[in-house]
C-alpha cells in the first residue's frame, strides 16, 4: 500500500514532500483507510513501528498518547516499564503543553534505549521503539512544539494491549496472562482468566488446532509454547480437585430469553455470555444429550464424554437451560419461538452433513460405505457395533479425516488415507498427521478416486486414478491434475468420505427473509453474526462460515452474545473500538516469524504425556494424559510475555484529551 510515512519493522518509506501519485509502496505493512466503516484514519502506531496514512497527524500527541497507553498496559513488575514509560509519558506531555526543551529529546532518546534493553516483557522491550523512530524522523515536529508554535488536536487515539498468540485466537483470550497464573500456581485465577473469553477450557484444551502456538515468538527461539495443553492443564486441575466453582452474580436477573439452536461449542459459548449478562438462554438440541460434534463427530480419544458432562453441568450452573429431543423445523419453528416470547434466536446447528465424493457409486447404499461424520457419530454417540473391515480407506486429509482412520486402526482394521495431492499440502494438523503415522495409518498420496466397486452390494474396493501437480488453485496449493491412463482398483471393504461437511438447513425455509450464499450458510454480518434481512436472528459457528474449528465456533458465539445483548437494548449493533483495533492488529500480523529474539536457546518445550502404544491400539482411552503441576508450571515458565499495545489515530473524534 501507499502511505505518507513508515518505519514499520526497520524499513523506512517517507513519501513525505512528494505528490500522492509518485509516492513509493510500503510492503511491509497493510492498514484499513478508515477505522471501522467510515471514521478517517490517519496514522497507527504500535510494536512493529510508525505508519503515517495521510497529513492529517500529529505525531507528537500520537507519540505522547501512545507512551501513555504503554504506561497504562504495563504490569508493573520490573522497575524500568513501570517507571520508565511514566518518565516517558510526562515528558511528552511536557512537550506537548510547549514547555519541553532539547534536552527533553535526549532525555526521551536515552529511555527508550534504556526501557528496551531491560524490561521483561513485550510492553517494554518493544513499546519504545515506535517512539525512538518518531525522535528520529520527526525532528521539525518536535520543534514545533518546543518553541510554542504549535496546539495538539486532540485527536482520538483508540489502542489494544494485545500479543502475537491472543491475536491469533480467535475468541481473543489474555493467553501470557492465564500461562503466568499457571506458572505462578494461581491455578483458579488462571481458569477465571481462560473463562473470560470461554467457558470450554478441557473442549478446547483437548481438540483446539491452536493458531496461537503458531503466532508464539518462543518459537523464534527454540519451540512455541504449549498453550492448548496448559488451557487443558488449568480445567484437569479445577476437575479433580475440591474448589469453589465459580458462581454467576448476575444469573436470570433479566427476564429476556433467547433461544438457541444447536448445543456445539458455538452455541453452549452464545449462552454462557449471555446468562453472565443475566438473559435466560435456552438451548434446543436434537439428539438426546448436549454437545454438539464435540459429543458427536470428535473421537473419545481427544474429547471423553465425561469431561464435555462436566463443561455442561457447569454452564447448566451458570444458568443454561438445555432442551433436548427437540428438532427445530418441525417441533420448533422461528414462528413458535416469536410466540413463545423468546427475543432472538440463535441459529448454531453446525454442519453434520458428510459431502459426498462426487463418484460413481456412493448413492448404492453399499454396505461399508460411509460419510466420515455419520460413522463417527455411529461410534462414539450411539455406541453402535461396527462390522470389522479388513482394509479401510478414508478419501480426504483434513482433521476429519484424521479422526475416521485413527479410529479404524482402534478397530483393528488396516487404516489407510487417500489424498489426491502429497505430504507438503496435507491440510490436517500436523499433530494428528504424526499421531497417525504412529498408530500404523498408511497414506496413499496422488490418488482420487473415481468409482467404488462393489459386488453384492458390498464394498470390494476403489477405482482410483493417478494425480500429479500442476499449477496452484485458490488455495495456493498445486492442483492435482489426472494422470491419463493410471486408473486402477484398490482393495477395500469400506471406504469413507471424508472430503468436507454441509450445515443441515432444511429449517431456512421457514423464514423466507433469510438469505442463502452459495454454500447454503445464511447471509449475515461477519462483524456482529447478525443475519441480513431477519434482525431478531443470528448465526454462530460452522452453520454461519461452513466447517472450521472448535475456536473459530467460539469466538463466534462470543461475538454473537454482543450483539444480541445491543440488539435487545435497542441500540446500534456495533464493534467496539477495542474489537476494530482487533481487526487492525490480526490484518497487520502481531506475529513476525523472521524476528530475532534475543532470548537464551536451550529451554525446551515439556512434552505431552501420552499413554502406551499398545493401550493407544487397543481402547478408545484418552491418549494424551496432561501435565502434571510441575511440569504444567515448567512449561508456563517458558512465556516470554509478549505483550504488544497498538494504537490509532483517528481524526472524527475529539476525545484526546489528558
Amino acid at each position: 500500500m501507499k502511505v505518507l510515512f513508515s518505519s514499520w519493522l526497520g524499513e523506512v518509506v517517507d513519501n513525505r514532500g512528494k505528490p500522492p501519485e509518485s509516492w513509493s509502496d510500503c510492503p511491509a505493512v497493510t492498514l484499513p483507510d478508515t477505522f471501522g466503516k467510515d471514521r478517517p484514519m490517519s496514522a497507527f502506531i504500535g510494536w512493529g513501528g510508525v505508519v503515517v496514512l495521510n497529513e492529517s497527524y500529529d505525531i507528537v500527541e500520537t507519540a505522547y498518547k501512545y507512551a501513555q497507553a504503554l504506561q497504562a498496559s504495563s504490569c508493573a513488575k520490573c522497575f524500568p516499564c513501570r517507571v520508565g514509560t511514566k518518565v516517558m509519558e510526562d515528558t511528552l506531555y511536557k512537550i506537548l503543553e510547549g514547555n519541553g526543551s532539547d534536552s527533553d529529546l535526549v532525555q526521551l532518546e536515552t529511555l527508550c534505549g534504556s526501557i528496551s534493553s531491560n524490561s521483561k516483557c513485550g510492553i517494554g522491550q518493544l513499546g519504545p521503539g515506535p517512539i525512538k523512530d518518531t525522535l528520529d524522523h520527526f525532528k521539525a515536529d518536535y520543534q514545533a512544539y518546543i518553541s510554542g508554535g504549535k496546539k495538539r488536536p486532540n485527536y482520538h487515539y483508540p489502542y489494544k494491549m494485545t500479543a502475537p498468540c491472543t491475536s491469533a485466537c480467535p475468541t481473543g483470550m489474555d493467553i501470557p496472562l492465564y500461562i503466568e497464573q499457571i506458572k505462578e500456581e494461581n491455578f483458579a485465577g488462571s481458569m477465571a482468566t481462560i473463562r473470560e473469553a470461554s467457558p470450554m477450557a478441557s473442549s478446547l484444551g483437548r481438540a483446539c488446532f491452536h493458531p496461537c502456538e503458531n503466532n508464539c515468538r518462543r518459537d523464534n527461539v527454540e519451540k512455541s509454547l504449549a498453550i492448548c495443553k496448559l488451557k487443558r492443564f488449568a480445567w484437569d486441575y479445577e476437575n479433580t480437585h475440591e474448589v469453589d466453582m465459580p458462581l454467576n452474580p448476575n444469573k436470570h436477573t433479566r427476564e429476556e430469553r433467547i433461544a438457541i439452536i444447536g448445543s456445539g461449542i458455538a452455541g453452549c459459548v452464545t449462552a454462557y455470555n449471555l446468562a453472565l449478562m443475566g438473559y435466560r438462554p435456552v438451548i434446543f438440541e436434537k439428539l438426546t444429550r448436549p454437545g454438539g460434534v464435540q459429543l458427536t463427530g470428535i473421537p473419545q480419544y481427544r474429547i471423553p464424554l465425561e469431561s464435555l458432562d462436566a463443561e455442561i453441568k457447569f454452564l447448566e450452573g451458570i444458568g443454561v437451560e438445555f432442551v433436548c429431543n427437540v428438532t427445530f423445523g418441525k417441533d420448533e419453528t422461528f414462528q413458535t419461538l416469536r410466540q413463545k416470547g423468546y427475543k432472538a434466536i440463535v441459529l448454531a446447528t453446525g454442519a453434520d452433513l458428510s459431502k459426498g465424493m462426487r463418484t460413481e457409486g456412493e448413492d448404492q447404499g453399499y454396505e461399508g460405505y460411509y460419510g466420515g461424520i455419520g460413522i463417527l457419530k455411529k461410534i462414539k454417540y450411539e455406541n453402535a457395533e461396527i462390522p470389522k473391515y479388513k482394509t479401510v480407506l478414508t478419501v480426504g486429509a483434513g482433521n476429519t479425516a484424521m479422526d475416521c482412520c485413527r479410529t479404524f486402526a482402534r478397530l483393528g482394521s488396516n487404516s489407510y488415507i487417500v489424498y489426491r495431492r502429497t505430504e507438503k499440502e496435507l491440510p490436517c494438523d500436523p499433530h494428528e498427521y504424526a499421531e497417525s503415522l504412529d498408530e500404523g495409518v498408511k497414506y496413499m498420496f496422488l490418488e482420487a478416486p473415481k468409482r467404488i466397486v462393489a459386488e453384492n452390494g458390498k464394498v470390494v474396493g476403489l477405482e482410483s486414478v493417478k494425480m500429479e501437480l500442476g499449477e496452484p488453485d485458490d488455495s495456493g496449493r498445486r492442483r492435482p491434475v489426472p494422470i491419463e491412463g493410471s486408473d486402477h482398483v484398490i482393495e477395500a471393504d469400506c471406504i469413507i468420505s471424508a472430503i468436507g461437511q454441509d450445515p443441515d438447513i432444511f429449517y431456512m425455509g421457514d423464514e423466507p427473509k433469510i438469505k442463502l450464499n452459495k454454500w447454503d450458510n445464511p447471509v449475515i454480518d461477519e462483524d456482529t453474526m447478525q443475519v441480513i434481512g431477519v434482525p431478531d436472528v443470528f448465526a454462530a459457528g460452522d452453520c454461519a462460515m461452513g466447517p472450521e474449528t472448535l475456536v473459530i465456533a467460539s469466538g463466534h458465539g462470543r461475538r454473537a452474545a454482543q450483539s444480541i445483548d445491543q440488539y435487545i437494548r435497542g441500540e446500534e449493533i456495533h464493534l467496539s473500538d477495542e474489537q476494530i483495533m482487533e481487526n487492525i492488529i490480526r490484518k497487520i500480523g502481531a506475529y513476525n516469524k523472521n524476528e530475532k529474539v534475543p532470548n537464551p536457546k536451550g529451554w525446551e518445550r515439556q512434552p505431552i504425556p501420552i499413554c502406551d502404544r499398545d493401550k493407544k491400539l487397543s481402547s478408545f482411552e484418552e491418549v494424551e494424559l496432561g501435565y502434571t503441576q510441575e511440569q504444567a508450571m515448567e512449561e508456563a515458565a517458558r512465556c516470554m510475555r509478549c505483550y504488544i499495545v497498538g494504537m490509532a489515530c483517528v481524526i472524527s473524534d475529539s476525545e484526546g484529551g489528558e
